[in-house]
């Protein structure tokens, strides 16, 4: 099983997502301003989906969307990664 990667820039962290990232995420991805740019807002659930789903992709491959952290503040502020496009 591959170890999932971590990167640490001077100011981030992209990280496993962590059981305390998914209400701020969840308010995030419900937030209009915030989704403008994707397809529409998303229910809880669906939000904690796709945790769940990228939680398991970086299990398995070693890689996927990471949460982002501000450093020093150890609260998620979003997400970045890598994904294989959905046909």
């Amino acid at each position: 099983m591959p170890v999932p990667i971590e990167l640490r820039t001077q100011r981030l962290l992209l990280r496993r997502w962590r059981e305390s990232d998914r209400e701020p995420f969840a308010a995030m991805n419900a937030d209009p301003q915030v989704m403008e740019f994707f397809p529409a807002t998303q229910s809880r659930s669906v939000s904690d989906a796709s945790i769940d789903s990228w939680q398991k992709q970086l299990a398995e491959q070693g890689w996927s969307n990471w949460a982002v952290e501000l450093l020093g503040s150890a609260q998620c502020i979003g997400f970045i990664g890598l994904s294989v496009p959905k046909l």
